[in-house]
């Protein structure tokens, strides 16, 4: 399964940001393969980083926020979107977290609580 989440810096030990579509970086992390990697975002809108996210494979963004542009955009690519709690987490511990099932999913009938 391939993740995706916003950070705060380009470092793998960098914790998740509340800001989403407009975060600078965005960790990428496989796991299947265990590989990870940090991708500067480079779109120029919030909603618009999920076609990238897309085309790299992710399936699933963890996230401490989530507005309707960015709810929108991940539903129409068939991207989930899970919320991870707002303490400061690294991805990884985020997506562990998912694995125990103790993110929940973000979607257009509930985001307004993550908003």
């Amino acid at each position: 399964m391939i993740f995706a989440s916003p950070l705060k810096t380009n470092k793998k030990e960098s914790a998740i940001t509340k800001v989403l579509g407009k975060a600078k970086y965005f960790g990428i992390y496989n796991s299947d393969t265990n590989e990870f990697e940090i991708i500067t975002n480079e779109a120029t809108g919030g909603p618009a980083i999920f076609n990238e996210l897309k085309r790299r494979g992710v399936e699933i963004v963890l996230t401490q926020h989530a507005g309707p542009g960015a709810v929108r955009a991940a539903n129409e690519l068939d991207i989930k979107l899970f919320y991870c709690g707002d303490n400061r987490k690294l991805m990884l511990d985020a997506v562990k977290e998912y694995f125990d099932k103790k993110c929940i999913e973000i979607t257009p009938a509930n985001f307004h609580q993550f908003h």
